[in-house]
């Protein structure tokens, strides 16, 4: 049970971002509060897997295989960023000479400077702001799958404005065919049938008269009633009244596109009986057959609509409505962006709390004290260096995470520089070794000519000439007093034309040394 336990904890030290091998050294309260920043960070990733995975579902059609993956995509992508933005919240661990430079002009030397630094800063602002707009996207498809079954009648209701809307665009323009091609048959009666023909035909023309009226009124009381629904529609919240006159105009437009489809149905069944005899038979047939075509068309973008319609989630809509009528929705909402919140002011105050167990609930030497100042606030590099290489850093019992954190950092740092420096020595000494070589190789046939003629020269220019060309040991020159951490330059020191300049420069410069 007990290594249980202990591998869960190691896992969630992992998901934290920290380094475990210096969290296990820690007590258990410091422990505690990272395993717990650590099981926020699994939540997150639990919360985008799941997220992503039901819209991607939503999004294919329940399309499982591919719905997976991307959940595990997301999820990884949302939580490798959240571990960056919880990084960024720990404090300074390697010296940078832009803090240097803060701290210079600052009174406050608070510990690790934490407490001195703000945490609502612009930069920390609009990182919470991207993450708190990240948790509310996170959280709609949550909120759809979840919630989504309690507004299915709103999704209905919606869905019959959308069809009477599109079935109003669409058939508009084949209304106003009908509208034409009445016209252009009305025009023939009037100018090739007298008074008693026209009469008798328009007598028969009553139930194409009727439905093409029909449709003309449907047209126009169906745009007025849309145009006032949506006024309604676009107010965030309603009162009763508001309510009850937005469903009244929805069972009005239900109605009129019902009776609308019944009028199509009906005048399809009657059309056939109609037939004229005489001159414009062939014309009136014509027309029914146009007619016929029309209102067939109407009929089948109403089809096409209604499978469409009868296709789609609404998944927009359903989210505009769960904030608008779900209270768990903006619970839920509400709950997720706390999850990404939590974690990052638990990390802020952690420094707090090891800064607290280190100075109070811990009986450390004066030396590891020293050490710790030193660390956080440089005033002797060179003790400071010394101190840190020469010491084992197992043997600091500590649960100031940050303190071990900084001292096992800056003693590889200083460790690799010292490796570094002396691969640069060796290596230039070689090139340097070499290149006195080949310059002699060059010289000495010159050398040889010139003993020839003159002895005595060729002493004095090859003695010259050999005390310069001698194999000599290269060290890098150091222009900051913290190398390799380089946040302060040694100081130019300017010399006066005076006996007083040389020793100043002579004695300063060796206490610089001595620093």
């Amino acid at each position: 049970m007990n290594k249980a336990v202990n591998e869960i904890r190691l896992f969630l030290f992992t998901c934290s971002g920290e380094d475990n091998y210096i969290l296990k050294r820690c007590n258990a309260n410091i422990q505690t509060r990272f395993a717990l920043i650590g099981f926020f960070v699994l939540l997150i990733f639990t919360g985008c897997f799941f997220s992503a995975t039901f819209f991607i579902i939503s999004l294919f059609d329940g399309a499982k295989w591919v719905s997976l993956p991307m959940g595990i995509i997301w999820g990884a992508v949302i939580v490798n960023m959240y571990l960056l933005l919880l990084h960024t919240i720990s404090p300074a661990i390697i010296p940078l000479s832009s803090k240097r430079k803060k701290n210079k002009y600052s009174n406050d030397n608070s510990d690790l400077n934490q407490n001195s630094n703000k945490f609502l800063t612009l930069s920390m602002n609009l990182r919470i702001g991207f993450m708190m707009l990240l948790a509310v996207i996170i959280a709609q498809p949550l909120n759809v799958f979840m919630f989504s079954s309690s507004i299915k009648s709103n999704i209905e209701k919606h869905k019959i404005s959308e069809r009477i809307k599109l079935y109003s665009l669409t058939n508009k323009q084949l209304i106003k065919e009908e509208l034409t091609n009445q016209k252009e048959f009305n025009d023939k009666i009037t100018t090739r049938l007298n008074l008693a023909e026209t009469r008798l035909i328009t007598s028969h023309l009553n139930i194409i008269k009727s439905k093409i009226a029909t449709d003309s009124l449907f047209v126009i009381n169906a745009t007025k009633k849309l145009t006032e629904f949506n006024k309604i529609d676009e107010k965030f919240s309603l009162n009763d009244k508001e309510e009850e006159k937005k469903a009244k105009i929805l069972n009005e437009l239900e109605s009129l596109l019902n009776n609308e489809l019944i009028s199509d149905e009906n005048f399809i069944t009657n059309i056939n009986s109609i037939a004229i005899q005489g001159s414009l038979k062939k014309d009136f047939d014509d027309f029914k057959t146009n007619l016929t075509i029309l209102v067939n068309d109407k009929i089948k973008n109403y089809n096409s609509l209604n499978i469409l319609l009868n296709k789609s989630n609404f998944y927009i809509k359903t989210i505009q409505i769960l904030f608008a009528e779900s209270l768990f929705s903006w619970l839920l909402t509400l709950s997720v962006c706390a999850i990404f919140l939590l974690p990052i002011y638990f990390k802020y105050k952690v420094r707090s709390v090891c800064s607290l167990v280190f100075k109070t609930k811990e009986k450390n030497e004066a030396e590891i004290i020293k050490l710790r100042e030193e660390l956080i606030n440089t005033t002797n590099f060179r003790w400071l260096e010394n101190k840190i290489k020469s010491i084992n850093i197992s043997n600091i019992r500590t649960s100031d995470y940050y303190f071990q954190r900084m001292l096992i950092e800056h003693k590889i740092i200083l460790e690799e520089y010292d490796h570094t420096k002396k691969v640069f020595k060796k290596n230039l000494t070689i090139k340097i070794s070499l290149f006195n070589k080949a310059s002699l190789e060059r010289l000495n046939p010159l050398l040889e000519k010139l003993k020839q003629y003159n002895v005595q020269k060729y002493n004095e220019i090859s003695g010259s000439i050999f005390k310069e060309y001698v194999d000599e040991e290269m060290i890098k020159y150091e222009y900051w007093l913290d190398c390799p951490f380089r946040t302060k330059m040694r100081a130019i020191t300017k010399i006066s034309n005076d006996e007083k300049g040389l020793l100043d420069f002579l004695y300063n410069q060796n206490t610089e040394i001595n620093n």
